[in-house]
């Protein structure tokens, strides 16, 4: 096929974002071929919301049908499994809190997705995320979406900007009630639900012990060291815990308390009842990617530590080999080391990385 800039492949989940994406280019007049990627077997997806069910690959192509597309089915469970999944375990095997939405987006979405999109002659990628992209004097920049209870620019920062330069994100200038009226007046109501945004939804289980099962790996058991270095209880894994946490510990001190740190090596489980003691002024972080280059010596930004957390203001500062040493203008609760910290110069991404440590 010729490969030309008018044919998209826009991700189809089936859920309201990436149907309302794929109907706008419809609208445009652009060629659209719906993709729906099988990341995990139709049994593992235990929910009808759930991005990989049964139900939810039946909604894309009825979609598809509707707006009068190709839709196909891409099987990438063991790409998925390999590239991702294992990569989680591995991280929440050495106590730390990993974001496998950004390295699906990196590996599979905005990778293997890419690839194809490429043999079937396409020149752009759709997907249904809040973002924006800014293409300048033959730069391209990646900008949160307008809607900022929705934006998912956190989720991206580690997409190449070779592969960003021919993404589009149809929603990313809307808000949400505003995508729900668009599906409304295309009549995709029943058809287009919310779709979850993790790959495995199964209720009463953690994602973490799902996945240790999944891959037969032995659990690190310890201790809960409190105040004072005291032992105040055991626990039969440290994959079940992140910083920060405050609830299912499993132990009672007579007061509230949380998970200050996480020692893979001896299997303790730090444990505080203040929580002034989770507070830190900054971090490091590894692998950090730039977005039209790196920085020498230091720099200003914004910079936030998690999905849901309003960014800070902070100092930035080089440290070589993609390490960099981020200070807070005010401190921050919760580092969790294996989270991503994004950097931010208003709504423009200018990189981000995954933290190593706090301080």
């Amino acid at each position: 096929m010729r490969q030309g800039g008018g044919r998209v492949v826009a991700a189809m989940s089936g859920g309201v974002d990436s149907t309302v994406a794929a109907a706008l280019l419809v609208r445009e007049g652009r060629e659209v071929i719906g993709v729906t990627l099988q990341l995990q077997s139709c049994d593992e997806a235990t929910t009808e919301r759930s991005c990989c069910s049964a139900a939810a690959t039946s909604r894309a192509g009825a979609v598809a049908d509707s707006l009068g597309i190709p839709h196909y089915v891409l099987d990438f469970r063991k790409e998925f499994e390999n590239e991702v999944l294992r990569h989680t375990w591995s991280e929440y095997s050495r106590g730390r809190t990993p974001n496998p939405c950004v390295i699906c987006n990196e590996r599979i979405k905005f990778g293997l997705l890419h690839d194809f999109a490429r043999s079937v002659g396409a020149g752009t990628i759709a997907t249904g995320h809040y973002a924006r992209i800014e293409n300048r004097r033959g730069s391209v920049s990646l900008l949160r979406g307008v809607f900022g209870p929705k934006d998912q620019s956190y989720f991206l920062f580690s997409v190449a900007d070779s592969r960003l330069s021919s993404v589009v994100f149809p929603v990313g200038s809307l808000s949400k009630d505003r995508v729900r009226a668009i599906s409304k007046e295309l009549g995709f109501v029943e058809k287009a639900l919310e779709s979850q945004d993790a790959c495995f939804a199964v209720k009463g289980k953690s994602y973490s012990e799902i996945l240790r099962r999944r891959f037969d790996a032995h659990a690190i058991p310890g201790d809960f060291i409190g105040p004072g270095m005291a032992v105040v209880g055991s626990h039969d894994g440290i994959h079940k815990f992140t910083v920060g946490q405050g609830r299912k510990l499993g132990i009672a001190l007579g007061e509230r308390c949380w998970v200050k740190s996480i020692d893979p090596e001896t299997g303790s489980v730090y444990i505080t009842t203040d929580s002034a003691d989770l507070l830190s002024r900054g971090l490091t972080a590894s692998i950090v990617k730039w977005s039209g280059g790196g920085i020498d010596g230091a720099l200003e930004c914004s910079v936030q530590v998690r999905y849901r957390q309003a960014p800070v203001r902070a100092r930035i500062e080089h440290q070589g080999q993609g390490l960099v040493r981020v200070e807070f203008q005010n401190p921050i609760r919760a580092v969790a080391p294996g989270q991503a910290a994004v950097f931010y110069d208003g709504d423009r991404v200018l990189g981000g990385g995954w933290i190593e440590s706090s301080f």
